[in-house]
């Protein structure tokens, strides 16, 4: 379903929580293969060919998500995780209220998503400054909710309960992996969630991570781990023929979040 873009309409006085958060949770949930690599700034828009004008960002509603590998800091991936992330986002658009994004990587000048077409365009020109080639992910959300945090919280807990309607299809799964990186804009696949590194269980600090286990489980998802999630986790280990000892390792994420 189209929805009016909005584009540039005012700057904002600093960062907004809202976009902050959907940031956050998108980060988390490619597995910090997508980082961020920016959002509230005021400055024009980097596009040399086209007339000065000011750039999204300083509204405080959009953000770079860059793809690019950073070994010091261990985050990073390939273009193959930017287009699942792509495909996820376009997916939810509506629940997410994602307005625009810019995939600056394939040539011949790169792609564009937009709210009011609900559709991808290939670009014959440039159309996007630093395409083509552009290791990051542009996106852009409504107004809406760009001060609200606790909505895309909320958002992505229903997507993962279950209780979310998506805006288009999931994409259907390529039959061979691409290079890494590739210029292509084939869909990439299911979102896939990477286990975190050190198992999950009571007490523990990864509200994300948390919060996403709950909303699968289709418990109050609050992000915190107490007997009721172990309780929960338990049953669910039982009914998958794993150990009932109600943390979340390796075995039971990859059970939770099957490729």
């Amino acid at each position: 379903m189209s929805r009016p873009y909005t584009g540039f309409d005012q700057n904002a006085k600093g960062k907004r929580a809202g976009t902050e958060k959907l940031v956050q949770l998108i980060s988390f949930l490619s597995g910090n293969t997508l980082w961020n690599n920016g959002t509230w700034t005021v400055r024009p828009m980097n596009n040399p060919n086209a007339k000065p004008r000011p750039s999204v960002h300083g509204t405080g509603r959009a953000a770079d998500l860059s793809w690019r590998k950073d070994p010091k800091r261990n985050r990073g991936g390939s273009y193959e995780d930017a287009v699942r992330i792509a495909d996820f986002l376009v997916q939810w658009a509506d629940l997410l209220r994602i307005e625009e994004i810019h995939d600056y990587y394939p040539a011949p000048f790169g792609r564009g998503w937009r709210c009011d077409r609900a559709a991808w365009r290939i670009y014959d020109k440039q159309t996007i400054g630093s395409a083509p080639g552009g290791d990051w992910l542009h996106i852009e959300i409504s107004n809406e909710f760009a001060d609200n945090p606790g909505y895309y919280d909320q958002a992505i807990k229903d997507i993962f309960s279950g209780k979310a309607t998506a805006s288009a299809p999931a994409p259907a799964p390529k039959p061979a992996p691409a290079p890494k990186p590739a210029p292509s804009v084939t869909p990439a696949g299911p979102l896939v969630f990477a286990y975190p590194g050190k198992p999950i269980k009571i007490r523990s600090r990864n509200s994300d991570a948390v919060k996403l286990i709950q909303a699968v489980l289709k418990i109050t998802a609050d992000g915190k781990f107490g007997p009721q999630t172990q309780n929960a986790i338990k049953k669910f280990q039982e009914s998958k023929g794993l150990t009932p000892d109600g943390e979340v390792g390796p075995k039971t994420w990859n059970a939770l979040f099957p490729a």
